[in-house]
């Protein structure tokens, strides 16, 4: 197989678990500067996982295989070093761009991605930030097959498990990276017994994770209850704080997210208090404690 990844978490757990299976003849990985990653990283939360490719060309290093760059999802001179390799599968987990058809068809098999959400649901390359902010209670790890649409092939393997409420997204990836790698190798496994089976995915039930430019303001204040407002703002702390400014129009720095409260209040939804701890943020029925100093997220 030929693997591609961007260097993470994301990518290294998945890799790790079936190269001890299977034979990877090559890695893939974006070519672009680590500035470049890391504002990708950031704007889209994380997803892929984005962190130094060093850890790929370790790899490479160490199991003696080659580790190709990637200028794009439809680079020509990579889909011709993959046409000269002939791979059977082509992997992807935590890949920062869609792969064009050439690319895809040099696999003689299969194109396998991994993907952390219940596909068809929050397809796309920010699947973690939209399931705390649709509230799902359950989530999962998608490998499917693929083509041109993003995240819309047909569904070899998925598992689900509960969200716990307020449950730190760095956990949540890390969860998930290890059993997409566990998913993906049952699927290989499968494909090369001949066991595979794959069912297509439901259109009707797509919904779709974009990126968010940093700094936009996610949580509706006036409409979300206490819990909802503390599970995302406490989930995704320190990765990514909503925008918020006190009474005076400071911007409100917290570093935390501690608890909430339920109570009737006739104080507007959104507005932020200083209290001795950090600062309090009313919303509809209640209100979310934010911490000055940092906390342990478990």
């Amino acid at each position: 197989m030929v693997f591609f990844g961007s260097g993470g978490e994301g990518s290294m757990v998945p890799l790790e678990t079936v190269s001890r299976a299977h034979r990877v003849i090559a890695l893939v990985k974006p070519s672009r500067s680590q500035s470049w990653l890391r504002r990708t990283a950031r704007s889209i939360l994380w997803r892929t996982g984005v962190g130094t490719s060093a850890a790929m060309a370790r790899w490479a290093r160490t199991h003696d295989v080659p580790l190709l760059e990637a200028t794009s999802g439809c680079d020509a001179k990579l889909a011709n070093q993959l046409k000269r390799l002939r791979p059977d599968i082509i992997c992807v987990s935590a890949f920062p761009w869609l792969l064009d058809r050439e690319i895809l068809h040099t696999a003689g098999r299969a194109a396998l991605n991994v993907h952390s959400s219940l596909l068809p649901r929050h397809r796309g390359p920010n699947p973690l930030l939209w399931i705390y902010y649709h509230d799902d209670r359950r989530t999962g790890v998608t490998v499917h097959g693929m083509n041109e649409r993003a995240d819309a092939g047909a569904i070899f393997a998925q598992e689900e498990f509960d969200l716990p409420r307020g449950f730190p997204v760095d956990g949540l990836y890390a969860r998930k990276a290890l059993l997409g790698g566990e998913l993906l190798l049952r699927v290989l496994n499968q494909l090369e017994s001949g066991e595979a089976r794959s069912t297509p995915q439901e259109e009707t039930l797509a919904t779709y994770a974009p990126g968010v430019p940093q700094g936009s303001k996610l949580v509706n204040f006036s409409a979300w209850g206490a819990e909802r407002v503390w599970h995302f703002l406490r989930g995704l702390c320190p990765r990514r704080r909503e925008p918020l400014w006190d009474g005076s129009e400071r911007q409100v720095r917290y570093k935390s997210v501690l608890g909430y409260t339920e109570h009737d209040s006739a104080k507007a939804p959104g507005l932020v208090e200083r209290t001795s701890f950090g600062w309090n943020v009313y919303c509809r029925g209640g209100s979310v404690q934010l911490g000055k100093s940092r906390q342990p997220n478990r």
